[in-house]
């Protein structure tokens, strides 16, 4: 048996779900060069927007050409993600806000 937290082992990121999948964040990452003031932006504004850790997410659309933009539902709000921004969200798929597995 693993020794993982269940989960840091079912974890992903947000543009490898489908429609109607629903999760809790997990975090925001940072990938690449740490000093990249553009994507230091990018994932600034994200949390701003409210992509921070144990907020509900749900993914409502994606776009026909190329799955762009994604329609993303975090709390009560609507958001318009393109790909790569998505790419930086770690999700708990399929878990609640309370914790507890459903959809």
């Amino acid at each position: 048996m693993s020794s993982l937290p269940l989960q840091q082992a079912i974890s992903t990121t947000l543009n490898l779900m489908k429609v109607g999948d629903t999760g809790v964040v997990e975090d925001v990452q940072e990938q690449g060069d740490v000093k990249d003031e553009s994507l230091f932006n990018i994932t600034r504004r994200l949390k701003e927007l409210g992509f921070v850790k144990g907020e509900s997410v749900k993914i409502l659309h994606k776009g026909y050409f190329g799955g762009e933009p994604l329609a993303v539902r975090i709390g009560q709000s609507t958001f318009a993600l393109r790909n790569f921004e998505a790419a930086l969200i770690g999700v708990i798929p399929g878990v609640t806000h309370s914790g507890k597995v459903g959809t």
